[in-house]
């Protein structure tokens, strides 16, 4: 009993004086971790330096984009009261806004890269909707066309997907009455072009329409015309208003109400505004226009609350149409615009 006692005691102090010669060691010495450790946290901050990659710009916006289609898909959307709200027009790279009959006007939204929602409602084209699909080698998606259309189809050798013979790239909405309720969507549009081998030989990605600067906004607040407000009167019936908001976009309105994106639910903000002074005549007694898309003009670019004075030259029908400013080549703040189409007496104010 004294002998187990005795050796307890015993492993105690052995116990007790490891401990305390333990913890007088000095502290292990810094920068003794194991090579490949050293090699890991190398990586690491190496491609945290590294810049992230960027996808491919948008011919029309400057912005980097996931995909890019070899050619646009270039989509007739109506403008008649009762077809709005709109689908898709506020994700299209650029829209153009054209006159037609009575007064009204119409979109045709240009898209660059895949865009999941749907698009119209779609309508029918024009002669001068079919030369500004040629100018950017695109697809038109519409349905029908004006008698004296067929023609320059023909003759521009222009591809596109009419609802009339190709409903399966098309749908109708049942909550809404025709003519109003045709949509289509970049999906769809897409098979089609396949179906059609519209895409055959085109491998190349579409080159850029505009320039871009990113500075631009900062560059401009020098200008001595600022533009905050802007009104465009197509016809006595028909004006537009863009109010710019605090990110330096402008939101639009028709006739004084919200301009809103069905898809979205909200207003439709754009980034630049060009106004083209055109030549329009009616030549037919139902109404129909005769737009001058060749020769040389004058309009207006309002960007990032300034407005500047810009001209515009096309040798032909199937050429670019090539805008310059006072400085030269027109440069534009990225993101998506909008080409106004006005006529020679159409209207244009604005005000800081």
């Amino acid at each position: 009993m004294k002998i187990k006692s005795t050796f307890c005691l015993f492993a105690c102090i052995i116990t007790i004086v490891a401990f305390f010669i333990s913890g007088c060691k000095g502290p292990e010495k810094q920068g003794s971790l194991p090579e490949e450790y050293n090699m890991e946290e190398k990586e690491n901050m190496k491609l945290k330096e590294e810049p992230v990659q960027r996808g491919p710009l948008s011919p029309y916006t400057g912005t980097s984009v996931d995909e890019l289609f070899t050619v646009p898909f270039c989509v007739l959307i109506e403008n008649h009261p009762k077809a709005r709200p709109q689908k898709g027009l506020a994700d299209a790279d650029l829209v153009y806004e054209v006159p037609v009959e009575g007064g009204y006007t119409r979109f045709l939204a240009l898209y660059a890269s895949p865009y999941g929602g749907e698009i119209g409602p779609v309508r029918s084209s024009r002669p001068y909707f079919a030369y500004l699909v040629k100018e950017h080698n695109g697809i038109m998606a519409h349905c029908g066309y004006s008698i004296h259309t067929e023609e320059v189809l023909k003759e521009i050798n222009l591809k596109y997907l009419d609802e009339r013979f190709n409903p399966l790239y098309y749908r109708r909405e049942k909550s809404r009455k025709k003519p109003h309720n045709l949509y289509t969507s970049l999906e769809k549009l897409f098979q089609g072009a396949e179906d059609k081998n519209f895409l055959q030989d085109k491998e190349e990605q579409p080159q850029p329409f505009f320039s871009f600067d990113d500075s631009l906004q900062e560059q401009e607040r020098e200008r001595e015309q600022t533009a905050s407000k802007i009104e465009i009167e197509f016809s006595s019936t028909n004006s537009v208003e863009y109010r710019k908001n605090l990110q330096g976009d402008y939101i639009r309105y028709n006739n004084g109400e919200p301009f809103l994106d069905e898809e979205t639910t909200q207003g439709i903000a754009v980034k630049n505004i060009i106004v083209q002074f055109v030549n329009i005549r009616t030549f037919t007694s139902e109404g129909h226009l005769s737009i001058k898309l060749t020769g040389e003009g004058s309009g207006f670019l309002f960007s990032g609350g300034t407005v500047e004075e810009i001209n515009w030259k096309k040798e032909n029908e199937q050429s670019k149409t090539v805008f310059s400013g006072d400085k030269g080549e027109l440069l534009l703040s990225p993101g998506n615009t909008w080409i106004h189409l006005v006529p020679q007496n159409g209207k244009v104010n604005w005000s800081s």
